[in-house]
């Protein structure tokens, strides 16, 4: 697992668990989603120097629709209280993916992803769930699979993610939504102003994908 994505794995922004809502009709605004997801969380992290960048450090790069959100990994520590810290700081994405734009076709199983968001444990889940608009995204992914915080640590996967299939993480700036009434696509973690030169100023989800298909 790159070091990227791991340290925002490791960083724990106090979360609910609640029952999995598939959201709010689809065809809205991603903006308040968005903006909810990073409330009360910050990731330092090196950014994505270039679409080459992305293509060689990551496992899988998708675009699809964000169909669900639900409860995250949950991480289990032999001391009590790093077990605690860690509860209720990611969810999981469940993405049903429209094209693969990088990495093996095979990783995708029944054409689904599930990934790990990371939030601050303030923002209940439940609240995500509700909220999400079930907008189109383009998501950076690593695998996380066989990926734990420590050796003496266990992830627990979400009883709702079906038995092997892959487990993904988004890189801090890799997961873009956007919605069918919004002009540009948002980011709870990070901003369009922020892309490197060698993203030639993307502001969409076209342009996004325009720019990763050109470095392959």
């Amino acid at each position: 697992m790159t070091v990227i994505a791991a340290g925002s794995l490791l960083l724990t922004a106090c979360g609910t668990t609640t029952n999995p809502s598939a959201g709010a009709p689809e065809g809205g605004s991603a903006e308040a989603f968005a903006a909810q997801l990073g409330r009360d969380y910050h990731a330092d992290y090196d950014p994505l120097a270039s679409p080459r960048r992305a293509l060689d450090l990551s496992d899988l790069i998708v675009r699809g629709t964000v169909e669900e959100v639900f409860d995250g990994i949950s991480t289990t520590f032999p001391d009590k209280q790093s077990t605690e810290r860690a509860q209720g700081s990611h969810v999981t994405f469940r993405v049903s993916v429209a094209e693969v734009l990088s990495g093996p076709a095979d990783a995708v199983k029944d054409r689904t992803v599930y990934v790990q968001v990371s939030k601050s444990r303030s923002i209940p889940t439940g609240d995500l769930a509700k909220a999400n608009p079930r907008a189109q995204a383009v998501l950076i992914l690593d695998d996380i699979t066989d990926w734990k915080p420590a050796p003496n640590a266990t992830v627990n996967r979400p009883d709702r993610i079906p038995d092997g299939v892959p487990l993904y993480f988004a890189f801090t700036d890799g997961l873009w939504m956007q919605g069918a009434n919004d002009k540009a696509m948002v980011s709870s973690t990070a901003h369009r102003e922020d892309f490197a030169p060698a993203w030639g100023k993307p502001n969409t989800l076209d342009d996004l994908v325009t720019a990763i298909k050109r470095a392959k």
